[in-house]
């Protein structure tokens, strides 16, 4: 079991979400971890959230930013992970609510030959509404109170709900892989290189690291129960969607391990960038 876990939270312009996100990691049973906020570029009404929040936040509350120039959420996720002292990671989105039970469920399960691929539920868009209009969000629920907001059409599975978390067996299924809660060893976000910034525009970044995990020898467990709670949002922009499709199966095809511009290529950049700051001076 590791000691400490560095939850990775992405978010861009959704501080009601992210707030409600916070809320569900300051009811943690299991403390033993710190927040990284990875925001890409997000306008300053964030920040001010984050910032009243670190007051009184039961674990270290970190929050880094890069300017707003598109969709760079790989870039802004590299930037995150040279930062990580904590010896494993948890990546998730800032629109995932989880429940008291994750970083308990994490820590227990990891394992240093495998990554864990958790679950959601999808919430309704007018709980989703009704939530982010109050000022806080009890994620301790009966599992008579699940029902109802099933019956109700609030959410859209139950049965995650009621169960007692567990790892399936190892596998090496790429399918129904998705970036609301994916857990690893540090070590091995290192060894791939970390997220492949040549992704442009949404869509399968969280595949191509979880195949390249694959590549490099651990295997994928699926955690059963335990999932967070995925607010409702209009989808994004699916423009480049074609070509990161046939990146991904570039990657597959080739077997390959390192993403081709990721931490290495970000270091370099910057090391690159000091040699310049240091000739204009």
């Amino acid at each position: 079991m590791p000691a400490s876990i560095a939850v990775v939270i992405s978010t861009y312009n959704a501080p009601d979400f992210l707030r409600l996100t916070l809320e569900g990691y300051r009811q943690q049973n299991d403390r033993h971890f710190s927040i990284y906020i990875a925001d890409d570029g997000s306008s300053g009404e964030t920040g001010d959230m984050i910032r009243q929040m670190q007051a009184d936040f039961p674990v270290p509350l970190y929050h880094l930013w890069q300017e707003d120039d598109g969709f760079r959420k790989a870039r802004i996720h590299n930037r995150v992970i040279q930062r990580i002292n904590e010896p494993y990671t948890l990546l998730t989105d800032g629109d995932c609510i989880p429940l008291p039970g994750l970083i308990a469920a994490h820590r227990s399960h990891a394992r240093d030959d495998c990554f864990i691929s958790g679950s959601r539920i999808l919430l309704s868009e007018a709980y989703t509404a009704t939530l982010c209009s109050k000022p806080r969000f009890n994620t301790s629920r009966s599992p008579l109170s699940w029902l109802q907001q099933r019956l109700c059409g609030n959410i859209n599975r139950l049965l995650p709900l009621l169960l007692q978390s567990s790892l399936s067996s190892p596998g090496d299924q790429l399918d129904g892989i998705r970036g609301c809660h994916l857990s690893c060893p540090t070590a091995a976000l290192l060894r791939i290189n970390g997220f492949d910034e040549s992704f442009e525009g949404w869509g399968r970044e969280d595949s191509d690291l979880a195949a390249r995990l694959l590549h490099a020898g651990l295997r994928r467990c699926n955690l059963r129960g335990t999932p967070v709670l995925h607010l409702w949002h209009r989808e994004f922009s699916r423009h480049r969607l074609d070509d990161n499709d046939a990146a991904l199966q570039a990657c597959l095809r080739e077997r390959r391990i390192e993403a081709l511009c990721g931490l290495k290529q970000l270091q370099e950049s910057a090391l690159t960038d000091n040699r310049r700051e240091i000739a204009d001076d």
